[in-house]
Parts: C-alpha cells; sequence; structure tokens
C-alpha cells in the first residue's frame, strides 16, 4: 500500500512462517551483578554541538553499563587504538593484492575469535572480577516536565553514534503536541491528540563513540549482541529509577541501585543493530517498554552456525571484512570530511547529520592536538566485532514474537540488510502488535539520509498510540 505521505507498507502475511522456530540455540540472559566501579572515568573532550531546542536541557552523564559481560573475552585491555586482529605488519611496498590478503586474514582472524568465545559462569565471574564498563548517556530534559509525558531512550546502529538521533529528535519536538496527527501505516487523518515528552536518553553502545573513552584499557575483542539488550535492561531497571528518585538532575555519574524504585514504562527508539538491543530487552521484559520504535531493524531470520561459516566462510560476515579494511585517520578533521562526503555512502546523508558525525564520530588521535590528526570514535575493529556476530540477529528475530507492547517498524527500501522481501515483510508483522512503514526514498540509514521524514513517521506513531487506534484494523484506524 502507497499513500500520499510518501511511504508504502509490507501487506500482512497470509500464510505462516516458513521460517524455522526456534532459529538458533538460546538461553536465558545472565544475570546483572552490582557494577563494581566507584568512580566512573571523566567525560572525553568533544566539541560543542547546537543546544538542544528552547524549553530543553542537555547533559551528558556516564551510565554503569551491564555487569558482567556474558562472554568472558568481551572484558579485555583493549582501547581505540588497539588492533585485536591483525595477524600481520604491513610491509614495505606492500602491493593492492597483498594488503587485500592480509586483510582477509585479519577479518578470518576475527570471526575465528567470535565462535571460540566461552560463556562464563556465575563461580568463574566471581573469581575473575573483571573490570565494569560504562556508557556514554547524552540526556534531554523538559525544563518543565508534565509529569505525564514520555521518557525515550534510544539506541544507534554500528559503527555511528547517539548523536544522530539529533535531527530527527528536533524536528519531532518542534510539533506542537495538540496538533492533529496520523495513522502510522495509512497516514489517515487523527483528531487532535495531546502527544508529551518530557525525557531523552540517548546511548552510546559500549564498543562505540564516547564509550570507547570510557572503556579504554578494559575493552575485549568480541561483542555479543545479548549483552547490548543487557545494558538496556541494566539502565532502565537498575540505573534510571536512580534519577527519578533523586532530584532528577544528576551529575556526571549516573548510581546503580540493586534494588531500585519502580518507574514508569519506556518508548525504546533504535535503529540497525540498536533496534536488536531494544527488542530483545523488551521481549526479556515486557513489564518495562511503553512501546518500540524501530527504524530498519537487525532482526530478521538470519543465523550462521559454525558449519555455515567454514562453509561460506567471509561471504556471510562481509560487513565485517568491509568494517577492517576501513579508512581510519585523517591529516585533520577537514580533510575526513572532504574524503567521507566524496563516498556514496555519506553522500546521501542529510547535512546535519552528516555534520554531527564530522564532530563526534571522529576523535584526535592525541587530545592535545585537537587540530591535528583524527581517527573514528568508533574504531574499526568494534565495528567488525559487531558485525561479527552469529547469533545476535536470530535472538532478535526469535524475541519478536514475545512483544506484547506496540511496535512501529520503519524500513528501507530496498531491504538488502534485512534479507529480502520476504524475510523482511515477516519480520515486520512477527510481534503481535505491529505496524510498518516503507520509505521509498531510503536505504537502511534511515536515520542519517532522511531525519526529517523519520520525525513525520515518529509522529504517527504516537499519536496512533495516543489516539487508541494502534490495534484497530486499517479501516477502522481511518475514523
Amino acid at each position: 500500500m502507497s499513500t500520499k505521505a510518501g511511504f508504502t507498507t509490507y501487506p500482512r502475511m497470509t500464510a505462516p512462517s516458513k521460517i524455522p522456530d526456534p532459529l538458533a540455540p538460546n538461553r536465558p540472559l545472565f544475570p546483572l551483578l552490582p557494577h563494581p566501579e566507584e568512580t566512573a572515568p571523566p567525560a572525553p573532550p568533544r566539541p560543542e554541538l547546537a543546544p538542544p531546542p528552547a524549553g530543553w536541557t542537555r547533559s551528558y552523564h556516564a551510565a554503569p553499563a551491564a555487569y558482567p559481560k556474558e562472554l568472558a573475552e568481551a572484558h579485555g585491555t583493549l582501547s581505540r587504538d588497539s588492533t585485536p586482529y591483525k595477524t600481520a605488519e604491513a610491509k614495505a611496498g606492500e602491493t593492492k593484492e597483498e594488503k587485500a590478503a592480509r586483510f582477509t586474514a585479519d577479518a578470518i582472524n576475527s570471526v575465528e575469535m567470535r565462535y571460540a568465545v566461552h560463556n562464563w559462569t556465575y563461580a568463574e565471574v566471581q573469581a575473575a572480577l573483571p573490570r565494569g564498563h560504562w556508557l556514554a548517556a547524552e540526556r534531554w530534559r523538559r525544563d518543565k516536565p508534565t509529569g505525564r509525558g514520555k521518557v525515550l531512550v534510544c539506541t544507534h546502529a554500528n559503527g555511528l553514534q547517539k548523536e544522530h538521533w539529533h535531527v530527527a529528535l528536533r524536528a519531532l519536538l518542534a510539533r506542537d503536541p495538540t496538533t492533529p496527527g496520523a495513522v502510522f501505516g495509512t497516514a489517515a487523518e487523527l483528531p487532535p491528540t495531546s502527544v508529551e515528552i518530557d525525557d531523552i536518553w540517548l546511548l552510546d553502545d559500549a564498543n562505540h563513540a564516547a564509550s570507547v573513552d570510557l572503556n579504554a584499557g578494559r575493552l575485549g575483542a568480541v561483542q555479543a549482541w545479548r549483552d547490548d539488550s543487557r545494558d538496556v535492561l541494566n539502565f532502565v531497571t537498575h540505573v534510571l529509577p536512580n534519577v527519578y528518585a533523586g532530584e532528577g538532575r544528576p551529575g556526571w555519574q549516573l548510581g546503580w541501585s540493586a534494588n531500585p524504585a519502580p518507574m514508569p514504562k519506556v518508548v525504546g527508539i533504535g535503529h540497525s543493530f540498536g533496534g536488536n538491543a531494544l527488542v530483545q530487552a523488551a521481549a526479556a521484559r515486557p513489564d518495562l517498554f511503553e512501546s518500540l520504535f524501530l527504524v530498519d531493524p537487525m532482526v530478521p531470520p538470519h543465523y550462521v552456525p559454525y558449519d555455515r561459516w567454514l562453509k561460506e566462510r567471509l561471504a556471510v560476515y562481509a560487513l565485517s571484512a568491509g568494517a577492517i579494511r576501513r579508512r581510519t585517520h585523517w591529516p585533520s578533521r577537514a580533510d575526513a570530511a572532504k574524503a567521507m562526503r566524496a563516498q556514496p555512502f555519506f553522500a546521501a546523508w542529510d547535512k546535519e547529520v552528516f555534520d554531527l558525525y564530522v564532530a563526534h564520530g571522529l576523535v584526535p588521535v592525541d587530545y592535545s592536538k585537537p587540530e591535528g590528526e583524527v581517527t573514528l570514535a568508533t574504531p574499526s575493529w568494534c565495528e567488525a566485532a559487531v558485525f561479527t556476530e552469529p547469533e545476535g540477529v536470530a535472538h532478535g528475530w526469535m524475541a519478536l514474537s514475545k512483544l506484547t507492547c506496540p511496535v512501529g517498524f520503519v524500513m528501507a527500501n530496498v531491504p538488502v540488510a534485512t534479507y529480502g522481501e520476504e524475510r523482511t515483510r515477516d519480520m515486520v508483522w512477527r510481534p503481535p502488535r505491529a505496524r510498518n512503514e516503507r520509505f521509498p526514498d531510503a536505504g537502511h540509514l534511515i536515520t542519517q539520509e532522511k531525519p526529517h521524514k523519520l520525525a513525520e513517521s515518529m509522529w504517527r506513531f504516537f499519536t496512533t498510540i495516543d489516539a487508541g487506534v494502534w490495534d484497530k484494523d486499517d479501516d477502522r484506524a481511518k475514523l
């Protein structure tokens, strides 16, 4: 179905799914234990950004991450400049073929390291007592909260960072909350609503962007997507309640409580693998989530057992190999911006989002020389670690059917990231209370390419729920 609002939708499934269930082995999430660190690392230096909209105040925080990580190898001594997958040094006069072979060997090494991981036990954790990780968090708080407004928790795509939500959120907050809405998935008009948002939390994944600074010297070479869902659960269940139980304006370090006071449900806003984290979290604790807004989330039916890896090799981990080959250093921020903007990957981005990436997605190699050489805030090896995940996508897929809240999908035109038309259609209708919109003019990076259009979709999402027609069929929802 197409609409005048500039989107189409995936039609409902008319036959049972052909995907086996369960798709992959699963197990309960590792319990969330008390975070062992008493003092958070200091805030890393970053260029100043434009302030949030009038009537809102921004603050930055270090939030305790889920402790421990499920995989022993996710704890370690690595930092941004580490090279955990390197198999050989570059030779003098290296040819293109030799360079390609070296990167291929590094990529293979990263995959083998992921399959060799150990899911440790509580006793092993107690014996090892690994250092805790932190999440870099940004908060936009309404200066005069309504007391009934929504609390948003936003997660980002792999290789990117929390600031990429700024443009869409500004456009969303610019709307008068009483203006008429429209039905998510049809654009049918709705009467005036009263959608209010009081608080927004944007989180950097523990192995991404500013969190990499906070976790310097304690990162591991692998990353399990289950830990990203545990980070969300830890934040919502053990960190946020302390904020709202106090004066509401905490300092840099957020506290952790084993027995926090209850708090209202949150709305999860997630893109790509950040959407996967929210899906797994909401399936594990449906009592914590009011709704989920998912932007081309990485939750299609996709699983790579070891025997498949042995057969298909890097063909099934092409994104991992691509991340390892990625350029990581530039003489200056301006040089990086010029080189990146010329690439098709970045050329499609909204200018405001691209400028945010240049400002916070790149960091000085030496912080004492802010005008000097820059590198990726999220190092390529951390991006590769996320892509080198055999079961995380499948776990997200299996969690979809367990969701009890409204789930809105905003999907790319060509479903490359979600493995084709049939699987994507199956995916967006798997949750019992799902609706979807498909942008014909955007790829997987919708948040980066079409933030203003995404804000319109968010508004339809919120107003449809507010009007009480989310669970009505399309004809009844047209009112």
